[in-house]
């Protein structure tokens, strides 16, 4: 049973291995493996108020986030999508990029931990 995270519920992640430690630990590492595209492209994005560009990218991070069991930051990235997309709602982009980074690097940090502990 993983302990309890911050913002992750990895029992979606634990049904979904059939109690696969080795399953768990891949996700786990390709969960932080793409942080760095995600972290660093939507900021770069934001910056460039390239919109679309921003859009596509949330919508690709969602599903690594809801993976996770981040259903919050999930939707979040959701709204992020459909509203840089369309344009809208302009001055929520760096809220919610912000929370999306704070919130996904504080899991990977519990994750490796968890991850270790699993080992």
């Amino acid at each position: 049973m993983a302990p309890k995270f911050t913002f992750a519920d990895l029992a979606y992640l634990e049904s979904m291995s059939m109690g696969s430690n080795e399953l768990i630990l891949e996700m786990i590492q390709i969960f932080i493996d793409q942080l760095p595209e995600f972290t660093e492209g939507l900021a770069g994005h934001l910056e460039s108020a390239d919109y679309m560009a921003l859009g596509a990218l949330a919508h690709k991070a969602k599903s690594s986030v809801a993976v996770m069991g981040m259903n919050a930051l999930a939707n979040d990235l959701k709204t992020l999508e459909i509203s840089a997309k369309s344009g809208v709602d302009q001055d929520q982009y760096p809220v919610l990029v912000n929370r999306f980074i704070d919130q996904v690097t504080l899991t990977a940090a519990e994750l490796s931990t968890y991850a270790k502990s699993i080992t």
